[in-house]
């Protein structure tokens, strides 16, 4: 079965990422490049250079400057969302105008959750598959964390984890929420654990989630870097996790006896994955392909999606660590 398959969006993750020095697609349309049997056929994308850029690589591709330039009657099997995420619901609004059979959205889904649920909605009451784009559900990263995490004789039973990033709360940080619900299961509380002095659309806050097991999780914003961070640890009774460069590297520590009589300690650290980023993109286009062609449920769904965004509001209606610290009765 042939796939055809349209682009909204043609910046960095839809198609100027480009490919990696490695081989490996960054973006949406290299990682459909790269799969038998799909064409992308439509690119669209209100930057005139953009779409220059997109043509040059795909010429048989029909590529717009407006949404509503997009010609009626048109059917696609897979469309892409790449815009910028205010832009999401009208992209995913299109495709579903377009027939299409499975929609892969970049993350976040919209910019909240109610939003994110209308998306949803309209995906269902049309029988369209919505995949929520957080790469990393597709990496030997999680698959090496989520193999410890399962067996008990690795983490154990989890205690606690400590995930630091840059970049918004939005944008940025609900990669690691998604990383967190995906190894762990839904959350039983959130909270911030800042008040930002000025306020921002998407700023990097600090904030703390909760699960009935009694874990509990920081994930915690680096602000004024030029760099990107993506690094933590997580904790168990059986040892410690450390992931590195986004989730490039994964170490483990295992539980041993100390040198000193009555205690333990951590074991040296092993690397147990060295290119845990490696297929982020083409495993997210692949599987939507496949879903197109064969149906099936999707590693990361348009659900997923929004329960990120549940989180992230979860926290902000939350009250502030300081505000409850004020509740506590003072001495005199």
């Amino acid at each position: 079965m042939k796939v055809c398959v349209g682009i909204i969006g043609l910046g960095k993750i839809g198609h100027r990422f480009g490919i990696s020095p490695q081989g490996d697609p960054l973006s949406h349309s290299e990682g459909y490049a790269q799969i038998p049997n799909v064409t992308v056929v439509l690119g669209v994308d209100p930057d005139p250079e953009a779409c220059r850029n997109f043509q040059q690589r795909f010429s048989e591709a029909q590529v717009y400057s407006s949404l509503k330039d997009v010609p009626h009657g048109l059917h696609l099997d897979v469309v892409s969302v790449c815009s910028p995420t205010h832009l999401h619901a009208q992209g995913v609004i299109a495709a579903l105008a377009w027939r299409s059979r499975v929609i892969l959205c970049e993350k976040p889904l919209a910019i909240n959750a109610a939003e994110a649920e209308m998306m949803l909605a309209a995906c269902s009451a049309q029988g369209c598959i919505l995949i929520t784009n957080y790469s990393r559900r597709w990496t030997p990263m999680l698959q090496a964390l989520k193999n410890l995490t399962n067996q008990d004789d690795g983490l154990g039973t989890p205690i606690g984890a400590c995930l630091r990033y840059n970049g918004g709360l939005l944008h940025n940080g609900t990669h690691w929420i998604d990383m967190l619900l995906a190894l762990f299961g839904s959350v039983a509380c959130t909270y911030r654990l800042e008040k930002l002095s000025v306020a921002q659309d998407d700023a990097g806050e600090s904030i703390a989630l909760s699960w009935n097991s009694g874990l509990t999780a920081y994930l915690i914003a680096v602000r004024g870097t030029g760099y990107s961070i993506g690094e933590g640890e997580l904790w168990g009774t059986g040892g410690m996790l450390r992931y590195s460069a986004g989730g490039q590297q994964v170490t483990w520590q295992t539980v041993q006896p100390s040198q000193w009589s009555g205690f333990q300690e951590l074991s040296q650290a092993k690397m147990i994955c060295e290119a845990g980023l490696k297929g982020h993109i083409l495993g997210a286009v692949t599987e939507a392909v496949q879903l197109a062609q064969m149906g099936g449920q999707p590693t990361c769904s348009g659900s997923d999606g929004v329960l990120a965004l549940q989180v992230v509001e979860m926290a902000r209606n939350n009250k502030f660590l300081q505000d409850l610290r004020t509740q506590i009765p003072q001495p005199p």
